[in-house]
């Protein structure tokens, strides 16, 4: 399950993943925040909190996330992955690469860190 995080920075959103996740948890708690937000024209400035209540991500639900951001690439001005897996962190940096917008990953002791960071500006 995916869980909105309701103390987030003013112009940003953030979800929590809860147990485990399926592309049908992305398509029914994400997917409809995001249309929103790029239908209403504000860049889309995203946290995914992967922390000690996630159990298990199916790669479905991160191949959901993957193809919308790439159809709507443009869109997003940053993408904060925090989570203790090892291999998030370089991965989300070869990511920022080839993608519009900037991603970044956090260890879930600097989730405030993170949040900081998405609310920065474009700049920052």
């Amino acid at each position: 399950m995916l869980r909105r995080i309701t103390d987030m920075p003013a112009g940003t959103i953030g979800f929590e993943a809860i147990g485990e996740v399926e592309d049908d948890d992305w398509e029914d708690a994400v997917e409809p925040v995001l249309r929103r937000e790029i239908a209403d024209g504000r860049k889309v400035r995203l946290l995914y909190l992967l922390g000690p209540q996630a159990r298990e991500v199916e790669g479905d639900a991160m191949g959901a996330d993957s193809r919308f951001r790439a159809r709507h690439a443009s869109s997003f001005e940053r993408v904060a992955v925090v989570s203790d897996e090892d291999w998030m962190r370089p991965a989300l940096r070869a990511l920022s690469f080839l993608l519009p917008g900037k991603a970044k990953g956090f260890r879930v002791r600097e989730l405030a860190a993170a949040k900081v960071w998405l609310a920065e500006g474009p700049d920052a």
